[in-house]
């Protein structure tokens, strides 16, 4: 049974990841969107998953990652310097979003993925 409070709480979380992606986008140096342009936002929801068990985690970190590749754009260009700028924002947005949730298990599973190169 799921109260109203648990519910606010799963909301505030969800809001956060959100928030940790769109304070990504809005900061990336030559992906921020131009004065006006509203910067693009992804609500990750994870009131579905369990995170206490490794299926759960696992699934968060696929959303994350899905939704750092919708907020960062994805670069095919020559140009070195723009590629690294794309990855770099993706792997930024998932770090933060990570941080937003506050899961040690999302953080190790984080600390797994990323020391792989």
């Amino acid at each position: 049974m799921t109260t109203a409070a648990s519910k606010l709480t799963m909301l505030r979380r969800s809001f956060a990841v959100a928030s940790a992606l769109a304070a990504l986008a809005v900061t990336t140096g030559s992906f921020a969107a131009a004065p006006g342009d509203a910067a693009p936002s992804v609500t990750v929801r994870y009131d579905d998953l369990n995170l206490a068990t490794t299926a759960g985690v696992d699934t968060l970190y696929r959303r994350i990652s899905v939704a750092a590749r919708e907020v960062c754009p994805d670069v095919h260009s020559r140009d070195l310097a723009i590629v690294a700028a794309s990855q770099r924002c993706r792997a930024d947005a998932v770090a933060q979003a990570v941080q937003a949730v506050n899961n040690p298990r999302l953080a190790v599973v984080h600390a797994a993925r990323t020391s792989r190169g």
